[in-house]
């Protein structure tokens, strides 16, 4: 710990002139607190009670901030609390699987279109159709806004999407996940599982870059092994080079 020196309560600044002159370790613009200059200050000179009056509403702001965050965690935790398991997961795990997918997909264009713009993690296998792979990553593949809702997925453009940038094999490995059997995932274990893909999410962030086909797909396999959500031979797909 480093010792505090002793210096002459002396006044700086607004409290300029003033002062006891003895010698104190705690100050305030140069006025010390055990001799009472400081409080002596605050209340009898005029920039002194500018100060104050500063400094409570500093304190009130500081505490309806404070009280304005507490409130909204429980807000939030209740309404948490309140959702049903299918609910959390489209509200709050969902989207940062799918952010994973786009970040994986860094710099790449649509899968269905081949366009760029406002980009999405698009599912190939609706979330309507099959929940159980709506969390597999390689179910999920960047996608435009305009592709992914205004034409209900692009499902037969995203085939070819899929076909044309990791080949036929992969495209029926994507077919092949439809197979795992039904997940039953309580909403406790995706919060767990939404805390995974939070600091997995974190993690690809820094390192944002453009990757091959190769790397894209290691990558799928890696995060869904991490989260644990599906068997491994519904996790990992052998690529080719």
């Amino acid at each position: 710990m480093i010792a505090i020196k002793e210096k002459p309560c002396v006044g700086t600044g607004l409290a300029k002139g003033l002062g006891c002159g003895h010698k104190t370790k705690h100050r305030v613009y140069g006025l010390g607190k055990m001799c009472g200059c400081y409080s002596n200050w605050l209340l009898n000179t005029e920039n002194g009670k500018i100060k104050m009056e500063k400094s409570i509403i500093y304190a009130k702001v500081k505490v309806q901030k404070e009280n304005k965050i507490e409130q909204n965690k429980k807000y939030a935790k209740t309404k948490i609390e309140l959702m049903s398991p299918d609910k959390y997961r489209a509200e709050h795990l969902q989207p940062i699987i799918n952010e994973i997918a786009r970040i994986i997909d860094y710099g790449q264009s649509c899968i269905a279109t081949g366009d760029f713009g406002k980009m999405n993690g698009g599912h190939y296998i609706s979330v309507g159709a099959n929940r159980t792979t709506a969390l597999n990553l390689h179910n999920i593949h960047i996608q435009s806004f305009a592709s992914n809702h205004h034409k209900s997925g692009d499902p037969i453009k995203y085939r070819l999407g899929l076909i044309e940038r990791y080949g036929n094999d992969y495209f029926e490995y994507v077919e092949f996940i439809q197979r795992h059997k039904a997940l039953h995932l309580t909403k406790g274990d995706m919060i767990e599982i939404a805390l995974k893909a939070s600091f997995i999410r974190s993690e690809l962030k820094r390192n944002e870059e453009t990757k091959t086909p190769y790397e894209r797909i290691e990558l799928r396999n890696e995060v869904n092994l991490k989260l644990g959500i599906y068997d491994p031979e519904f996790c990992d797909f052998y690529f080719k080079k």
